[in-house]
This record gives structure tokens, C-alpha cells and sequence, in this order.
């Protein structure tokens, strides 16, 4: 009887125990399906409280899918949920220009010590209103006098099809050198594009005249979307010499050649090549017309053509030799740069002039 009535009284008392907070969710992931970039969504999760204290709610690490959205987590008035009640946690989201698959997790804390944190998750595919593949035009290095061309596709994703109403040049200095031509695309090769349903083939042609350097041009096309009416196409690239300086120590920049520090005793080399491009190349040559200062010893190497004889390499070797006289040639205030200057046969590129900053100490 003692046993009997002692086994009763423990199964009473923990009937009578407190439950505690406790932590129901129903729905821990959520997908919502495709959704158009530049656009905002959100989801409620519906948490429960199945205890008889207060579940309170406090806001963990977040994690987002991409690095062009904002992404917020709205907890409950007060972050708590009476007892036997239920509250929603809220996740927003806004997506600027990312495309593609797109998940998000929050993790939540809280006093339930049998589930101290939950995640909350989304996930879904964005879609653009407008795409264009790739995003810009890039001509790497076209020698100057050249002509180079490329080509973008223009996709779009909405029901009602994509219309380019207008197209133009953003700067207008440059614009005479570019040439642009608009094409729909075949249906075969928009249905090679997930989820588009119309496109075009934009080509561009960069034509000769632009100077030695870099260049930058926007193509602006007007369109019938209403979140994207305007597309802009970046066009950027460098006009290249098809003479040019390559090697150690060159800054082809600033076309200036750098020595480190030197010892009188010792002096120092760089071993540098002069490269040339283009139907010209095996018919130009070299000559060295000044070198300041005197201390300098320049020599210019036998010229080799490539294999597909559309390019050669003259070896140029600048020495300052051993025994030196002390000299600072850094450039102002630390003295005047040394110099160099090469003439040459080629028709677009007459002379070269190469910098050079040195020192020799004692």
C-alpha cells in the first residue's frame, strides 16, 4: 500500500508541473515561387505559445541570398506571446537587381529550453523584367585605327513582349566612332534563355579615330517596361599602340621605367622588350635618337617575329653601370626623370618616349 500510494502522489505532482513556455511552428520554410526583380515581398510565420508562461522572442543572426536586397525581420508587439496564444514573425524582403535563386534564413531565440532557437526560411527564383547578356560590352585593347565589334542580347521576361522605342549614344563627343544595330531574336534561341519570352540582338562596332587610351560610352535604350524604360549598355575598352613597352619595372601608365635603389659599386638592369602589333610589324625597326642622362647605357636588341607573324619583340636592355657617379634622377624635387627616346618606321607611332627614375648612391 505505501508503494501504491507513493507512485500516486509522484504521478499527481508532475501532472501539476509547470509546462513552461513552450514552442509551436507549423510552417518553418516558405517558398514563394518566381518573383520579378526590383520588387518586395514578405511572409508571416505563425508561431504558438503551448505553455503556461510567457514565450518571448528575441531576434538572432540573419542571413541573405544576395548583396543587392534589403532584408528586415518583424517580430511580435513586445517580442512575447502569452500563454495558449499565437503571433506572427514577419519576413521582408526587397530585391533590387539580383536574378536567380534567392533564400533567406532568420533564426529567432527563445526561453523554451527544449527549442532555444528556430529558423525561419524563404526561398524562390527572381526573375528580371529586362536582362541583358552579358552586361556590357568590353573591347579589351583594339590597336588605334582599328575597327572591333561585339554583341549583347536583350531579353524579356513579362507577357506582354519587350519593345526598344529608342536607342542612343549617352556622350555625345564620341559617339560618331560607335555604330549600333538592333535585331529581334529568333524564337529558338530566346527559348534558350529561361522564363524570357522575347528578345533582341544588339550589336555594337567601334570605329577608327578615338585616341590612345582608355574610352567609356553608354548605348541608352528606351523600352515599354515600366520599372526599367530606360536599359543602359556600358561600352568600355582601350585604344592600344600597336607599339608598346612591356617588361620589369615598367609602368605603362605613366611610361615610366623604375630602378630600385642602387649601389655605386654594383649598378643595376632591366631587361625590357618593345612589342609591335599588326600588318606593320615585321616592317618596322628601331633607333635610338637621345638618352639622358650620359650615364645611362642603353642597347636595342634583334628584332623576332611570332609564330603567326602577326606580331615581333625587339630586345631593349638599359643598364647603369658598375662605378657609377652618385646620381638622383627621381623626378622633381629629387631631380630631373632620365629619358629615352626611340624613333621608329611604323606609320601610327613615329617615336617612343620612355621615362626612367633611378638613384645611385656612394
Amino acid at each position: 500500500m505505501v508503494v501504491a500510494l507513493a507512485g500516486t502522489r509522484t504521478r499527481h505532482a508532475e501532472s501539476d508541473a509547470p509546462l513552461g513556455p513552450r514552442l509551436v511552428v507549423r510552417q518553418e520554410d516558405h517558398d514563394f515561387g518566381k518573383m520579378e526583380t526590383n520588387n518586395a515581398g514578405q511572409h508571416e510565420f505563425l508561431l504558438t505559445n503551448a505553455g503556461d508562461q510567457p514565450l518571448t522572442l528575441q531576434q538572432g543572426k540573419e542571413t541573405c541570398g544576395c548583396c543587392t536586397c534589403v532584408c528586415e525581420t518583424k517580430l511580435p508587439d513586445g517580442g512575447r506571446i502569452p500563454p495558449h496564444e499565437s503571433a506572427a514573425v514577419t519576413l521582408k524582403w526587397t530585391i533590387k537587381r539580383f536574378t536567380g535563386t534567392y533564400h533567406q534564413t532568420s533564426t529567432i531565440l527563445t526561453n523554451d529550453p527544449r527549442r532555444p532557437e528556430v529558423m525561419l526560411a524563404v526561398a524562390g527564383r527572381l526573375v528580371p523584367a529586362v536582362r541583358v547578356v552579358p552586361a556590357q560590352f568590353v573591347f579589351s585593347s583594339p590597336l588605334v585605327g582599328e575597327t572591333a565589334s561585339g554583341e549583347v542580347r536583350l531579353y524579356g521576361y513579362r507577357a506582354e513582349p519587350l519593345k526598344i522605342s529608342g536607342c542612343r549614344l549617352s556622350d555625345p563627343a564620341s559617339a560618331p566612332f560607335f555604330e549600333t544595330a538592333i535585331a529581334p531574336l529568333p524564337a529558338e534561341e530566346v527559348a534558350q534563355e529561361p522564363d524570357a519570352r522575347n528578345g533582341f540582338l544588339l550589336r555594337a562596332t567601334l570605329k577608327p579615330g578615338l585616341p590612345l587610351g582608355p574610352f567609356r560610352q553608354d548605348i541608352v535604350l528606351a523600352t515599354n517596361v515600366d520599372s526599367a524604360p530606360t536599359v543602359e549598355i556600358p561600352i568600355q575598352g582601350r585604344i592600344a599602340s600597336p607599339v608598346s613597352v612591356a617588361g620589369p619595372g615598367w609602368d605603362s601608365g605613366k611610361e615610366l621605367l623604375k630602378f630600385p635603389p642602387l649601389a655605386g659599386q654594383t649598378g643595376g638592369q632591366r631587361n625590357l622588350l618593345l612589342l609591335v602589333r599588326g600588318p606593320h610589324c615585321k616592317a618596322t625597326t628601331f633607333r635610338l635618337a637621345r638618352v639622358v642622362p650620359g650615364c645611362l647605357a642603353v642597347e636595342l636588341g634583334q628584332t623576332k617575329a611570332s609564330s603567326d607573324g602577326q606580331s615581333t619583340r625587339t630586345p631593349l636592355v638599359i643598364r647603369i653601370p658598375a662605378r657609377s657617379p652618385p646620381a638622383s634622377h627621381l623626378g622633381p624635387p629629387q631631380g630631373e626623370l632620365g629619358q629615352i627616346v626611340i624613333d621608329t618606321t611604323h606609320p601610327q607611332q613615329p617615336q617612343l618616349r620612355l621615362l626612367v627614375s633611378f638613384s645611385v648612391k656612394e
